[in-house]
């Protein structure tokens, strides 16, 4: 919006709550503002796409910034000094184990166990479709032994000898290119005295060197979980270098709000807390999608729901049942296997950018392999020719080159054609048969992600919503739920840049754990103690944020298993939730624990999975802090040109576009419509195109599409 002179002229009403928030993906870094002041009624979102630049995340940040100012009338300093909060999610720290461009790591262990990480875990990664171990963090000849031990109840054997820690540092650090030392000892959750005790000794002996202990970022049990955390926090520790130029950047250009980043658990965190725990952003972008979902299904009140999140390099799939986000302790990251708080997310390689290619026996595979922003897929026409996923789609017909990103970025579909022709050679089918057949097969893998997610969960297709969002999550949504059985799939108005609102709005998270192996029922002298260190610990990492005791609320979740299993369930401990400064001793009732454990037990495995007369476990205690203020707004902004007051007039088609439904035969003509023009209460019958602008909604010929009061568009499959 610009006035007759060119300079631009501000948007009427723009207030000084704003939240701004950006996602830094593979292939396009997201923007969106939001006035959560507003959240009583429509809000108007600013929403923007602009190329991920990999070399220096933060250029891309900025530009994304910029965009959005411009789209609101406003100079970037005039924007930025507006923003009450301003949210980030990155893939850089998981990029980093990707790429294996981590810091090089010297181990020191307890004796005899030196082995542990080498041997341990049977952990494998897809590739060029051969699984192989992921590349070690720490190799071999790295780890050093000290003898030094300490007993399962925490009492020390053999304290640390002085020279012995100071000896096995120097052997790291000479000449082997070691740039940072972990610390791992056995029981060290127990009783830490003697890592700090080595780290203390390498501190004064060597104060140049990153030194990560174990007890300190994860204080749980298994020794191998714990080291690895330690491990992974080290390895990534200078994925965030960029945080701090990119912080002077914006506060150089007006921000005075705090820069917050998304965390794997779906909250935020400072920047603080990011560099001392940098692993904790690994699954960032899933998990500020995730957190943005939680908060559309609960407005919605469709509570139990698998949301989707394709993007250009993968699909993301997580689960949220009673609207709560599934989260785990303990997975994979990037094939390694650790103890890690996170939202439960399962990856596969299919994104739109991902790379599609004939295998040896001539068949088509796509994935996972991206093209990534740079090339980026052959209809980009920046250097790239390999066929990917996009390019099949606009070959197809399903993505419009001239409209793409609101005509800010056109595509050339002649590129597209000419690299799909080019594997069609490869397999012995011409240009639209090889297209359908990329799209088929990113399509069979998306389907078979969702269904085994769904069934590791021990729930039914059929009574689930699919929440699609992402840049190409509305064009596969109504065909990844027809495969696995869904009837009904939701598209927020804000589906491409979804992750960006989630990291505009996740509350703040902070949390703090404590193994204790303790057999239940137990006593209130053997879990009073814990509960008040942990809720004290995170009161205290709260202060340090600056969140005030009023602004906040901390409750407990346990980790219990049967005796001698070898996973947890976590269970949530009900009526532990506290606003501070209410500092009351909590009295857990253990007898209850038990049941609520053996009911999801139960739910989740099956009654007949349940053992009676055997011992039940509380292996871990779990503080989590979250403020209470400035959450997300409880209806989904609205970017939509048109009334919000509900109608059921249907609006007029802004053209027909010619879309390849089958392998064979041509081109069939499909009404297209605008998602500016629709308003809630408006239904729509398939074969239809939406088109967003940056991103476009299909709805196939079996279903029916209508737009809910958020603005989402609901689409009922078989309902035609």
């Amino acid at each position: 919006m610009n006035a007759g002179n060119g300079v631009p002229r501000p948007r009427s009403g723009i207030g000084e709550t704003l939240h701004l928030g950006v996602d830094v993906g593979g292939t396009f870094t997201d923007v969106v503002v939001v006035d959560v002041a507003a959240a009583a009624g429509p809000l108007d979102a600013v929403r923007g796409k602009v190329p991920s630049t990999p070399r220096d995340p933060a250029e891309g940040v900025v530009a994304a910034c910029r965009l959005a100012a411009e789209t609101m009338g406003l100079e970037l300093r005039g924007l930025l000094g507006r923003l009450r909060r301003f949210g980030l999610g990155t893939t850089v720290v998981t990029n980093v184990l990707a790429t294996h461009t981590g810091r090089r790591l010297g181990l020191i262990t307890t004796r005899g166990f030196e082995d542990l990480v080498p041997l341990a875990r049977g952990n494998r990664v897809s590739v060029d479709g051969w699984l192989e171990p992921p590349p070690a963090l720490v190799e071999r000849t790295a780890i050093i032994g000290l003898d030094e031990r300490t007993d399962r109840s925490g009492r020390v054997l053999r304290p640390v000898d002085v020279d012995d820690a100071r000896a096995a540092a120097e052997r790291l650090l000479s000449g082997s290119g070691v740039q940072a030392l972990v610390v791992s000892l056995l029981w060290s959750f127990r009783n830490p005295a003697n890592e700090i005790a080595v780290r203390d000794i390498l501190a004064k002996e060597f104060p140049d060197v990153r030194v990560v202990i174990g007890s300190e970022v994860a204080p749980v049990i298994r020794e191998y979980e714990r080291t690895q955390f330690a491990l992974l926090n080290a390895y990534c520790g200078g994925a965030l270098d960029w945080l701090g130029p990119l912080t002077e950047n914006l506060a150089a250009n007006g921000l005075r709000a705090p820069l917050m980043l998304t965390h794997s658990s779906g909250g935020a965190t400072t920047v603080d807390g990011a560099r001392a725990v940098p692993i904790g952003l690994a699954m960032s972008g899933p998990a500020a999608g995730a957190a943005a979902a939680t908060a559309l299904v609960r407005a919605r009140g469709d509570l139990d729901v698998v949301a989707c999140d394709l993007g250009g390099t993968s699909l993301d799939v997580a689960l949220i049942s009673d609207g709560e986000v599934l989260r785990r302790t303990r997975g994979n990251v990037v094939g390694h296997w650790t103890s890690l708080s996170m939202v439960d997310v399962d990856s596969v390689g299919s994104g739109g950018g991902s790379v599609a290619y004939a295998d040896a026996l001539g068949a088509i595979r796509v994935g996972p392999r991206s093209a990534g922003a740079d090339p980026g897929p052959a209809c980009y026409d920046r250097g790239g020719s390999e066929p990917t996923l996009t390019d099949a789609l606009v070959t197809l017909g399903y993505i419009r080159p001239d409209r793409f990103l609101d005509g800010r970025m056109p595509l050339r579909a002649d590129l597209a054609e000419t690299a799909c022709r080019t594997l069609g050679e490869a397999v012995g089918l011409d240009p639209w048969e090889t297209a359908w057949g990329i799209r088929e097969v990113a399509l069979a893998t998306m389907a078979r992600a969702v269904r085994a997610r769904i069934a590791s969960r021990g729930l039914v297709a059929s009574d689930l919503t699919l929440l699609a969002y992402g840049g190409g999550g509305g064009l596969f949504a109504a065909g990844i739920a027809g495969e696995v059985g869904i009837r009904r799939v939701v598209v927020p108005l804000l589906a491409s840049v979804f992750s960006a609102y989630g990291a505009a709005t996740a509350p703040l998270h902070r949390e703090r754990s404590q193994s204790l192996a303790l057999r239940l029922p137990a006593g209130p002298e053997e879990l009073t103690p814990t509960v008040a260190a942990l809720r004290d610990a995170v009161g205290a990492d709260l202060d340090a944020d600056g969140v005030a005791p009023g602004d906040r609320t901390i409750r407990l979740e346990a980790d219990i298993r049967f005796e001698r299993q070898g996973a947890e369930l976590t269970i949530p401990i009900p009526g532990a939730t506290t606003v501070p400064p209410d500092a009351a001793p909590l009295v857990i009732d253990t007898d209850d624990l038990i049941e609520r454990f053996r009911a999801e037990y139960g739910r989740r495995f099956g009654e007949g999975a349940l053992a009676t007369g055997v011992i039940v476990e509380l292996m871990t205690l779990r503080a989590i802090g979250t403020t209470i203020r400035d959450e997300a707004p409880a209806v989904e902004p609205r970017t939509t040109a048109a009334a919000s007051s509900p109608t059921t007039e249907s609006p007029a088609p802004i053209g027909i576009r010619a879309i390849r439904l089958d392998r064979t035969g041509p081109p069939a003509p499909v009404p297209e419509l605008r998602t500016a023009d629709l308003a809630p209460g408006m239904a729509v019958a398939g074969p239809t195109v939406i088109d967003a602008g940056d991103t476009t909604v299909w709805i196939p010929p079996d279903a029916t599409a209508s737009v809910d009061r958020t603005g989402s568009l609901v689409i009922e499959l078989g309902a035609s």
